[in-house]
């Protein structure tokens, strides 16, 4: 059976047309896809954004009840800047007991820290108790380590304090506290001005996770 021109015409057109539905295809496919990437790239950007922006919220609702709780409170210091409450707690020389006064302050603060560090919102990853002595040290031994023992206990002993709440087997929260003594080595700066009785204090740092 002979195929006339005309049929190889007309196949050679149904391969064409057939060629170029194929391609129309792909190219409206790969437009679709390309399209799909940015919405959802522009999805995770928006979705990012709402949360920093809610973590933003949480934490400074937070730094602004420990602005009005040292406003309250002289014993009390809040640095905005660097999100360090320092606490003036009258510990005696080489001594780092918690007073009951004491106790009934950090009865008030120490909520407000679980409660933040609970919050599944909030991006406060680590509350570091930092404790410091003066140059002073009465007891046995070097100067510098018996301050050193003394300013990690006082840090250690309000840092248990606060968790005492903290079921004993909730260490997922429990982890993000951290507890540490510098002796007498930062014992003076704007605050202290070389005044002992201010010297012997606490610090609480709130480090927030970097997004």
């Amino acid at each position: 059976m002979l195929i006339g021109s005309q049929d190889m015409e007309d196949s050679g057109l149904a391969i064409s047309d057939l060629m170029t539905v194929l391609m129309t295809i792909f190219l409206l496919g790969t437009l679709l896809a390309i399209e799909k990437r940015e919405l959802m790239s522009k999805f995770a950007e928006q979705s990012g954004s709402k949360v920093q922006t809610e973590q933003l919220q949480i934490n400074k609702k937070f730094f602004e009840e420990l602005e009005a709780l040292s406003e309250n409170d002289q014993s009390l210091y809040w640095d905005e800047k660097n999100s360090v409450l320092t606490a003036w707690f009258k510990f005696k020389r080489n001594d780092s007991s918690l007073t009951k006064k004491v106790q009934n302050s950090l009865d008030v603060i120490c909520p407000k820290i679980i409660n933040v560090t609970k919050n599944p919102d909030s991006n406060i990853e680590k509350v570091v108790f930092r404790g410091h002595t003066d140059k002073s040290w009465s007891g046995e031994g070097n100067k510098f380590v018996g301050n050193m023992r003394v300013s990690f206990e006082r840090a250690m002993n309000t840092m248990d304090y606060c968790l005492h709440s903290l079921p004993r087997n909730n260490t997922a929260i429990a982890s993000k506290f951290m507890a540490q003594g510098f002796s007498f080595i930062e014992s003076d700066n704007k605050l202290t001005r070389g005044q002992s009785n201010l010297q012997r204090r606490v610090e609480i740092l709130f480090k927030e996770r970097q997004n």
